[in-house]
């Protein structure tokens, strides 16, 4: 049975989804919405489906099975209660939305409607990401002991200008945190779980916008590990993203930006290094590819059929939401906060 997606919003990231939609077998892109004809007329003539202004037109269709939501993070919530109210899965772009209250409020609303929510984050499907996670798993690197997130890239202001939504906080709920850096958050919150507490401090450095671009979190653990998050996009020209974890037998390099998995231990013939195709969003927000992207629709498509919870589903997509608002509250609070608080 063919899956049939709707697609609102044809900014940036949508281009990713259609063609993801388009390399998942059983899926069919058949409708698009967005308020401005010009671009959604190209956008159709390019990807296939008809063109919408308003996307509760598009929710009235009865072939539309569900929807994937690559609108700014402002709407990610009312857009998700529509949908949902129509009976449509949905499928929602990174950040989940702008606050922890706001992901609970989408989560309900697919509950309550039976349908099923998918929080992208094509991290997790990257085969090497997947495979930081076996090797943590397996304590390859023995006891962690130490984790760390440094997305390290630069964004012009005309980036900044780009769209009357960025690096508006109303429309962003925060900067780079949310916006950038929340890919490597996920992933250290997948492969090595939630601190109990973080400390932080941010700025706005170096653009003329409402959020920050800049922020440093130290992390703690329950078990006594600590950990850190560096994020900025003031750093000319910006450097492939790298996540590091250190543990009782050794060391685990993710070169993220670069696709290179490296560990060193005790033993140097345990040593090893694993390729991937690179991919970096450091200084060109559009460098990716669509292959995480494609493997998280087939989960998701997979996850309809199945009637099961897709592998990021909105309780996954929630905790770097909540995270990064425990971040973010601390800063503004200059203290401690507590990750059961959130």
């Amino acid at each position: 049975m063919t899956l049939r997606f709707g697609l609102i919003g044809v900014g940036n990231i949508a281009p990713v989804h259609a063609t993801a939609i388009q390399n998942t077998p059983g899926a069919e892109l058949v409708a698009v919405a967005t308020r401005n004809e010009e671009r959604g007329r190209a956008f159709v003539a390019r990807f296939g489906g008809a063109w919408y202004s308003d996307y509760r037109d598009l929710l009235a269709r009865d072939d539309v099975g569900a929807v994937a939501i690559c609108t700014p993070p402002d709407l990610h919530l009312p857009m998700t209660r529509d949908a949902a109210h129509a009976r449509k899965h949905v499928l929602c772009e990174k950040p989940m939305a702008r606050n922890v209250a706001e992901c609970d409020a989408m989560s309900e609303a697919c509950d309550r409607a039976g349908v099923t929510l998918g929080v992208i984050f094509q991290s997790r499907f990257e085969p090497l990401g997947r495979r930081v996670k076996t090797l943590l798993d397996e304590n390859k690197i023995g006891k962690l002991i130490w984790s760390s997130a440094n997305t390290i890239w630069y964004r012009s202001d005309e980036y900044y200008r780009s769209g009357a939504w960025r690096g508006k906080l109303e429309h962003e709920g925060g900067g780079v945190l949310i916006n950038q850096a929340i890919h490597a958050i996920d992933l250290i919150i997948w492969v090595s779980g939630m601190p109990a507490r973080v400390t932080a401090q941010m700025r706005t450095l170096n653009h003329a916008i409402e959020i920050e671009d800049g922020a440093i979190a130290t992390l703690e653990y329950a078990d006594g590990r600590i950990g850190l998050i560096q994020a900025t996009t003031a750093a000319y020209p910006g450097f492939p993203e790298r996540l590091e974890f250190y543990g009782t037998r050794g060391s685990l390099i993710y070169h993220k930006g670069l696709a290179r998995l490296e560990w060193h231990l005790r033993d140097p013939q345990e040593d090893g290094e694993e390729k991937a195709e690179a991919s970096s969003g450091a200084s060109r927000p559009m460098d990716i590819n669509a292959a995480g992207h494609s493997a998280q629709f087939q989960d998701f498509a997979n996850a309809i059929r199945d009637q099961r919870a897709p592998l990021v589903d909105g309780r996954e997509g929630r905790r770097s939401v909540a995270l990064i608002e425990a971040i973010y509250r601390s800063a503004r609070e200059h203290r401690a906060i507590e990750l059961d608080a959130i």
